[in-house]
C-alpha cells in the first residue's frame, strides 16, 4: 500500500518528501563523526608548546591516559596528577584493557613537533596529567576526538581546541 500510495505521488511530491528525509537523517546524524571514529578508533592530533619557564625551569612527567570505559574515565577525572603518578603502575595492573597511556618527559623551552596519537576502538575519553612540582591537580580531560593544543606554562597546563 505505501508503494502505490508513493507511486501515484507527482515528481515534485517525490522530490520534497526525498529532501525532507535527508533533512531528517542529517539532523539525527550531526555527531556521527564522533561516533563514527569512537566505533573505529582513531588518530587524536596534539600541538604541544612548552615555555621556557615551565615547572619552574624543570622537567615535566607528562601521561595522557585514553579510557575506554565510562567509570574508568568518571575514576580519573577525580584522580590528581600527583596521585595518579604515585598509583599508575597499580591502575594499569587493575584495568588492563580499560585504558591506554602513552607517556612523555618535556624540558621547558623544548620544541616538539606536531603528533598523532593513535586510539583503539571505543575510546570514551582522555585525561592528560601532568606532573608539576606546584599545588594543584594538574589534569585536565581531553576529547580524543578533537585535535587539541597542550600548552605547559610556569605553574600549570592547559588543553585548548587546536585552531
Amino acid at each position: 500500500m505505501v508503494r502505490t500510495v508513493f507511486a501515484r505521488r507527482s515528481v515534485r511530491e517525490k522530490a520534497a518528501m526525498i529532501l525532507v528525509c535527508l533533512l531528517l537523517l542529517g539532523s539525527a546524524s550531526c555527531g556521527l563523526p564522533r561516533r563514527a571514529r569512537s566505533m573505529f578508533g582513531g588518530q587524536l592530533p596534539l600541538q604541544v608548546s612548552i615555555s621556557p619557564e615551565a615547572n619552574h625551569n624543570s622537567p615535566i612527567a607528562v601521561e595522557l591516559v585514553i579510557a575506554y570505559q565510562g567509570k574508568l574515565l568518571d575514576e580519573l577525572l577525580k584522580m590528581p596528577a600527583g596521585d595518579w603518578f604515585r598509583k599508575r603502575e597499580q591502575f594499569l595492573r587493575d584495568h588492563p584493557q580499560g585504558v591506554e597511556t602513552w607517556k612523555w618527559e618535556w624540558v621547558p623551552g623544548q620544541e616538539v613537533s606536531g603528533m598523532e596519537i593513535a586510539y583503539r576502538v571505543g575510546a570514551k575519553g582522555g585525561v592528560l596529567f601532568a606532573d608539576y612540582s606546584t599545588p594543584g591537580e594538574h589534569r585536565a580531560q581531553i576529547d580524543p576526538h578533537q585535535p587539541a593544543r597542550l600548552v605547559f606554562n610556569p605553574t600549570d597546563f592547559t588543553v585548548n581546541p587546536q585552531p
